[in-house]
């Protein structure tokens, strides 16, 4: 195998050939969404904690510039608990409301339904509106695949109704589900953009398991994973040694070859079985045994 390992300094990635995955139900969700947007109240936007900005649809704002958005941040256990914080003042300081939670924590979830009410009338006194609300609050939970929204629907909602799998796009049509506190919400279909520009994105989407990891070869996503955390200074945040590691890999060639020998994962001849090791460690990786890891930060993040 030829070793096109990312070096620190440079941009291995530039030039790169996207997938130009965007499936026909995801072309078909965003036109149900449209359908539906002038039938809600408020518009959730759910997004990885690991990577805020770039698990982000720009096109859902866009979409709809008159309705009222509000942000949040899945999977914090995931993320570092300090970049966190920067992001949440971040977004502040942009005039966004945006909460960081971890959907599978009931007590994180528990109330949202009706702050999100309050949300909501608040928004209608805010624009003049003064005759009552005479029936429930709708809103909408969007987002890219795999962050977290079913999870959220079926913690926010006992009876389970949203479908859960760590597969992106379990959730393929619009459903309305009846919340607490007056509320109901229309769960729909994670949705990507139809062109990610840039090879580094494609990457961290595939690494978060956004976009399905059949598309990228698995050395490459492992290759991305060790420079992006070198290239942010996250490397000693990595719990290298539930890989069996003593000292931090300098590249993703050393990490696969490393792993490769450790765990016995090799050809006829001895030959380390790279595209087998890059599976485990993008497995542990999605299961939370590398540690607490956000891959960007705040444009300009504050202290």
């Amino acid at each position: 195998m030829k070793n096109n390992t990312p070096s620190i300094t440079s941009d291995p990635f530039a030039g790169m050939a996207l997938t130009g995955w965007y499936p026909g139900h995801m072309l078909k969700a965003t036109r149900q969404m449209q359908e539906a947007v002038s039938l809600v109240d408020l518009i959730v936007e759910l997004v990885d904690a690991r990577a805020p900005a770039s698990t982000r649809n720009p096109e859902i704002r866009r979409s709809f510039p008159n309705k009222p958005f509000l942000l949040v941040a899945n999977k914090t256990d995931l993320a570092d608990h300090a970049a966190s914080r920067l992001w949440e003042k971040w977004f502040a300081e942009q005039g966004e409301r945006a909460f960081f939670l971890d959907a599978r924590r009931i007590a994180n979830v528990r109330g949202l339904a009706g702050l999100w009410r309050q949300i909501v009338l608040e928004s209608r006194a805010a624009r003049g509106v003064t005759r009552p609300l005479n029936r429930p609050v709708r809103l909408m939970i969007v987002g890219v695949p795999n962050v977290g929204k079913s999870t959220l629907v079926n913690r926010l909602h006992s009876r389970n109704k949203a479908k859960v799998g760590p597969k992106p796009g379990v959730t393929r049509h619009n459903q309305w589900i009846a919340l607490d506190n007056d509320v109901e919400l229309l769960d729909t279909p994670g949705i990507l953009w139809p062109r990610i520009l840039d090879k580094k994105h494609e990457l961290l989407l595939t690494l978060l398991g956004i976009m399905k990891e059949d598309l990228i070869q698995p050395t490459l996503v492992v290759e991305y994973f060790c420079w992006i955390v070198h290239r942010l200074g996250n490397s000693e945040a990595v719990a290298w040694d539930a890989l069996g590691l003593t000292t931090t890999p300098k590249d993703g060639a050393e990490l696969l070859n490393a792993l490769a020998q450790r765990r016995g994962l090799l050809l006829p001849g001895g030959i380390p079985d790279l595209d087998r090791a890059a599976i485990a460690i993008i497995k542990d990786f999605r299961n939370a045994r590398l540690g607490r890891i956000t891959f960007e930060m705040p444009p300009k993040a504050t202290e």
